[in-house]
This record gives C-alpha cells, sequence and structure tokens, in this order.
C-alpha cells in the first residue's frame, strides 16, 4: 500500500505528531510505502493566477509557471491509494501553504478536468489547534478532495490547547491518541477495498450537474474537449 501525505507546514508540531500516530496505526496492519510532501519546501511558490492550468493543456500543472513542483506532487497524489493531508489551524483556517496546493489544482475539479484516478482515491483530513479552527480546516481541505473526485473522505480535528504535545495532560492524550488510532483503522479498511465502495454520491451529483454545464460550452473549451476525450459527454 502507497500512501501519500501532504504536511501543511515545516513545523513538527502538534499534527506532524498526529501522523505519526496514523502511521504507527497503519504500520501495524501492513508495510506501507509513504511518500511525505512538505509544504512549502516541495511547493515553494504561491499561484500566480495566470489561468494557463484552465485555458490550456490537458492535465493539472503541465503549463503551470511551476509545474517542475506541481507535477510532482500531482504524481506522487495519483501514484499512491490513499492521501492524508494535515494542516494546523493557522488564523482558524488552513495554512497559507495548503491554500497554495490547491490554488494549484483547482483545474483538476470536476467542473474542468478531473483525473479518473482520483475517484478510486481515499482522503484523510486531520488538523490540530492550540485554540480553536480545526472545523474550518478540515471543511476547507475536505472541499476540494471532494472536488477533486475522491471516493472517501475521513475526517478528524483536535482542539489541543496547548502548543506541544507532550504537555497534554495524560487523559486527555491518551484519549486523542485512541481517536487517532480509529480514524487511521477506518482510513485503512476504506484504502484497502476502495474499489469495491460505491461512488460517492456528491461527487455523481456534481458531475451530473457540470455535465450538463459543460455541454453547453464552444467546442473549442479545453474543459469540453476533455470531456469528450474521456466519453463523458
Amino acid at each position: 500500500m502507497e500512501i501519500c501525505v501532504i504536511h501543511g507546514s515545516n513545523r513538527k508540531g502538534n499534527t506532524d505528531r498526529t501522523i505519526e500516530i496514523i502511521k504507527e496505526t497503519l504500520n501495524s496492519f501492513e508495510k506501507i510505502v509513504y511518500t511525505d510532501i512538505y509544504l512549502h519546501k516541495d511547493l515553494p511558490h504561491f499561484c500566480n493566477g495566470c489561468f494557463l492550468c484552465l485555458s490550456t493543456g490537458v492535465f493539472a500543472g503541465e503549463n503551470c509557471p511551476h509545474k517542475q513542483y506541481a507535477m510532482q506532487i500531482m504524481e506522487k497524489m495519483l501514484k499512491s491509494d490513499g492521501i492524508i493531508i494535515g494542516s494546523p489551524s493557522y488564523a482558524l483556517s488552513e495554512t497559507a501553504q495548503i491554500k497554495a496546493l490547491f490554488d494549484h489544482f483547482a483545474c483538476s475539479y470536476i467542473c474542468h478536468r478531473p483525473n479518473e484516478a482520483m475517484f478510486d482515491k481515499i482522503g484523510f483530513v486531520v488538523s490540530t489547534a492550540a485554540g480553536a479552527g480545526t472545523k474550518n480546516v478540515i471543511n476547507t481541505i475536505s472541499r476540494n478532495f471532494l472536488f477533486w473526485g475522491i471516493k472517501r473522505i475521513i475526517k478528524c480535528g483536535i482542539n489541543i490547547w496547548e502548543n506541544n504535545w507532550n504537555n497534554i495532560p495524560n487523559k486527555r492524550r491518551i484519549k486523542f491518541e485512541r481517536l487517532l488510532n480509529n480514524k487511521a483503522k477506518i482510513f485503512y479498511k476504506n484504502v484497502k477495498k476502495r474499489y469495491k465502495l460505491m461512488p460517492n454520491v456528491k461527487t455523481v451529483f456534481l458531475k451530473i450537474i457540470f455535465k450538463k454545464l459543460i455541454k453547453s460550452y464552444p467546442d473549442n473549451n479545453p474543459d469540453k474537449i476533455y470531456w469528450k476525450l474521456k466519453g463523458w459527454i
């Protein structure tokens, strides 16, 4: 099993610790190959808003000014069986690095040119906060997973109220670790049976809506050309 892990911060803090716990649980089931992506080290640029990804090309990132970074990340995600994204809550939201990641891949939304390999991926969203904000982080990441076409999304947000995992009172820390273990088990089970799972109902609904919209586009529209190539319209 191959899992792509995207870290929303280079800081080795609480969110990184939660991912370590998740990995420990997954490793107890079988040998897992992890590909770790650290933002912003592996994607050191914000989106330019140049629209090249939307107006040209077929695949996400192939004409992006930052394609030497963006394409590598996309290839690693596509190669994996499941994708874990971890982001701490900064200013009540996801990190700027996570936002930059999604900005680069908005062209992979269902309403544009989704990669059908994503339709059998399982996503796992994890977020921690020294205060509050994990709900906002999880909602944003889950929404992007949905628009990529991810089949199932596991969510786990922990408001720790501490800057350091080791400072968490023992009783609460055990509670958090148990929660992470349970979520990791659910993620693992879904990854193992991902090809047998029914399509995400929300994804199916979005495809129906956008199919009607894209049919109305001019024939030279890149999204319409892509959907025709895929046989979706």
